[in-house]
């Protein structure tokens, strides 16, 4: 995916849906009710990010509002990625008198008005646009919430686990944990993406995770919780068989289930299956985990917005899982 910008003029390309497609990638093709559905979730990202690419300013909202509510925030992630690329290849401007905060860009105008509902989900997209230019750039230039940043690097290690595909997963297992947080936090994206990788089938994501250093292991499978409640297609036989591939892991399972309900809220609406994936997961209600989510966010805002904090919000949410599950 390339962008470019000469004589004034802005160009972010187009996604054609066949960049999405989990039979045509190498990735597993699973069952086929769960290949449907997570390639639904895939083409939904698209959507938006063709109609952010295309569209004004005005009426984005308005555009995104028509796609079913329980796709709408894959809708708004591929908004974003499309918005970011704009903004990060537009020419450098200082803010405005009337714009201190940066909020007069593309991804600024997404996040205002009915995007706040949707806050996780962009910064998720905006940080696909890492995966192909630099972290740094990404994080200095693009108008990011100061704690919510931290989800744009765990969507740059979604992007790279999906188009990398099993190959560069299985590579990226042969590095060594470093303890660095910034991994630890792109490993929770490429967690994540495994749920589309191995098309939900949970055995194989269980053996690519063992290959990962003891570390990281938990980091993936805050990912996997994440995308298992937040997208869908886990059939209920399989709760018991994620927790149990887990094992001491399953409280950065439920954290990122966690994060799932907190996201689905925000957005207005936590479907069902949102409802049962988090209650198995976690042991409780989605409204309680989103209450874990919400009430450590606020205090881990109070400490700062680095990533250290980041990293205190997810711990204390597993710490609040553990002491759940008694």
């Amino acid at each position: 995916m390339r962008t470019s910008a000469g004589r004034g003029a802005l160009f972010v390309p187009p996604l054609p849906p066949a960049v999405v497609e989990l039979a045509g990638r190498r990735h597993r093709r699973g069952e086929l009710t769960t290949r449907l559905l997570l390639q639904t979730r895939a083409f939904a990202f698209v959507e938006g990010y063709e109609l952010r690419r295309r569209a004004g300013r005005a009426g984005i909202h308005e555009d995104l509002a028509r796609i079913r509510p329980e796709n709408r925030g894959f809708a708004y992630e591929g908004a974003a990625l499309a918005a970011a690329l704009a903004d990060l290849t537009a020419p450098r401007r200082a803010p405005g008198p009337g714009d201190p905060g940066g909020r007069n860009t593309r991804l600024g105008n997404l996040l205002d008005g009915p995007g706040a509902g949707f806050v996780h989900l962009i910064h998720v997209g905006a940080g696909w646009s890492a995966a192909v230019l630099p972290w740094r750039a990404v994080r200095r230039r693009l108008t990011l919430d100061p704690m919510l940043r931290w989800l744009a690097l765990d969507g740059a290690g979604f992007a790279r686990g999906f188009f990398g595909g099993p190959r560069w997963i299985r590579r990226l297992a042969d590095r060594p944990d470093r303890e660095d947080p910034v991994q630890a936090v792109l490993r929770q994206g490429v967690g994540r993406s495994l749920w589309f990788v191995e098309c939900g089938d949970v055995a194989e994501i269980g053996r690519q995770i063992e290959r990962f250093p003891p570390g990281l292991r938990p980091e993936l499978w805050a990912g996997v919780g994440l995308a298992v409640c937040y997208a869908g297609g886990c059939a209920d036989r399989q709760f018991e068989h994620l927790q149990a591939l887990a094992g001491k892991d399953r409280a950065a399972l439920a954290q990122g289930a966690a994060f799932a309900a907190e996201a689905r809220r925000t957005a207005g609406q936590v479907p069902a299956h949102t409802e049962v994936a988090v209650a198995a997961l976690t042991g409780v209600p989605a409204y309680t985990a989103a209450n874990w989510a919400r009430d450590s966010y606020e205090l881990a805002r109070a400490v700062g917005p680095e990533i250290d904090s980041y990293r205190w919000w997810q711990r204390e949410i597993r710490r609040r899982a553990t002491a759940a599950a008694g």
